[in-house]
């Protein structure tokens, strides 16, 4: 397995020497963008080499060097295309980022979502429709913080909240890796919102539908994601009822236009 970090090229110097202080030497280097490199290197074993540099705060992965299991690696890490105005992807995705749409990085981290995952992209593409520039947006269980960093990419003011400190660590740290503006918040926060995004599953939808409802603003919509078909009446029910369902496979989203609330 190779060792691969994905670097801004002012801190290439420091990859290399965090690298080689671990036993790993750099064997391989890709620019992938304008100011994005990839460094490759052999250790005699990745995965301690990658857990080490993981917890000093580089993006970093192991990786096959070649046959089978480089294929299935091309793919799994291939970006994902987002109605042709931006892609999601790992920072350690082997693609030219100069060639297509901008691209939005994505470390998950310990926490949910890519923008591979139906569920997840099934609001990908409702943002990339629907939401305008200034628009509120409120990415509720925000994981990644990939809802939130396509919403900021699209000139959103944005929060994000989620009841797990590693996501919001990671939704916090991959905005500022793409240089986006995404505020976290431990909690929901006050006031309204133009667009409410949530990719949390059925019964958590229900159980916040009481808090998220006077959130959002009169004329506003809310995009309601990772459940089932069967699950839909449910969710569309505690939000109002009513609303647009999107499919993708097994998964479902339900996007919502409440009536105003008093």
């Amino acid at each position: 397995m190779l060792v691969v970090v994905a670097v801004r090229q002012a801190c290439e110097e420091g990859a290399e020497r965090a690298l080689a202080a671990l036993g790993a030497p750099i064997t391989g280097r890709r620019q992938v963008g304008p100011d994005r490199a990839l460094l490759f290197a052999t250790p005699p074993l990745a995965d301690p080499v990658v857990a080490d540099l993981r917890a000093h705060g580089w993006r970093a992965a192991a990786r096959p060097e070649g046959g089978g299991h480089l294929s299935a690696w091309q793919r799994h890490t291939a970006p994902v295309d987002i109605d042709g105005l931006f892609r999601v992807c790992f920072p350690w995705s082997e693609f030219d980022r100069g060639d297509g749409p901008p691209a939005i990085e994505v470390d998950p981290g310990r926490s949910f979502g890519t923008g591979a995952h139906p569920s997840t992209r099934l609001l990908l593409v409702e943002l990339a429709r629907r939401a305008r520039a200034g628009d509120r947006v409120l990415d509720v269980g925000c994981g990644s913080g990939v809802l939130a960093l396509a919403a900021a990419h699209l000139g959103a003011n944005v929060v994000a909240t989620d009841i797990d400190g590693a996501a919001l660590a990671a939704t916090g740290a991959n905005a500022a890796w793409n240089e986006l503006s995404v505020r976290v918040s431990e909690g929901l926060p006050g006031g309204q919102f133009d667009v409410i995004v949530a990719n949390i599953g059925a019964e958590e939808l229900i159980a916040l539908a009481p808090a998220l409802v006077p959130r959002l603003a009169s004329g506003g919509w809310a995009g309601l994601s990772g459940v089932s078909a069967g699950q839909v009446s449910r969710v569309a029910a505690a939000y109002g009822g009513g609303g647009e369902q999107r499919s993708d496979g097994e998964w479902a989203a339900l996007v919502m236009t409440p009536a105003p609330h008093a």
